[in-house]
């Protein structure tokens, strides 16, 4: 099945093959145990990178990567929630609870892959203290823009678990979700772009189709008015009413 998937998927990536001048439409399926099939998209440029259902969603994620805030938008709520960068201060460490070996193994070579750029795509394993975490199979030197946003994105998020890692159980800590969410966040991207991806608890998520120059309309880097404000670190203090 994942055989067939790629072909198709490479069939995109032929089509698409160009460089990227200005905004980069990427459409995703993404899939989770007990979840039907679901349609992410983003839109990504230098200053923003928006993540939502697709058009004319409502809900959605926006990454401002100047001001390095990501923030939740939630229009049942009529709120926005930001997520500001996480730093440790002076002499502070952030460190896990146990010590964390990684290794990457290449799988064979996919023959039957066409080439992008003289580039074939390649079929890796991300393992973590002998667990194979994540499964990538990715197209070097493919859209480095959207991947070097995604990067940052990453990053980010994982600095928020400075925050929120001790409050975790001892024995609840999985090595597999460190590596990805705190201690090697974005490790999905150091062979390129993935075009394919599949991990822990059925995730799976597939590159469907992506279009360089997207006409964007700015509206999609605004909040919508008259929405509550607030962090999340006033969320987690109690500081945050939802009351009429």
């Amino acid at each position: 099945m994942k055989k067939l998937v790629l072909i198709m998927l490479m069939s995109v990536v032929v089509s698409c093959a160009k460089k990227n001048q200005g905004d980069t439409l990427v459409m995703f399926m993404e899939q989770e145990k007990g979840v039907e099939p679901y349609q992410t998209r983003m839109v990504v440029n230098k200053n923003f990178v928006r993540v939502d259902d697709g058009e004319g969603s409502k809900n959605f994620v926006l990454f401002d990567r100047n001001k390095k805030v990501v923030y939740s938008i939630n229009p049942e709520e009529k709120s926005v929630m930001a997520v500001h960068e996480k730093k440790l201060k002076k002499g502070e460490k952030f460190e896990p609870p146990f010590k964390l070996t990684h290794s990457i193994k290449e799988m064979p070579e996919m023959k039957d892959a066409p080439t992008i750029n003289g580039e074939h795509a390649k079929h890796y394993q991300l393992i973590t203290n002998n667990e194979i975490c994540h499964d990538v199979v990715s197209i070097k030197g493919l859209m480095p823009d959207v991947v070097k946003a995604l990067v940052e994105f990453h990053t980010h998020m994982a600095t928020d678990s400075i925050v929120t890692f001790n409050n975790i159980p001892a024995d609840l800590h999985d090595a597999c979700d460190m590596s990805t969410t705190a201690f090697k966040p974005a490790r999905q991207f150091e062979f390129g772009f993935p075009i394919q991806e599949w991990g822990q608890r059925e995730y799976m998520r597939s590159l469907v189709d992506y279009k360089f120059d997207y006409k964007t309309d700015e509206k999609l880097f605004e909040f919508p008015e008259g929405y509550k404000h607030y962090t999340v670190q006033d969320l987690r203090e109690g500081k945050v009413s939802f009351a009429e």
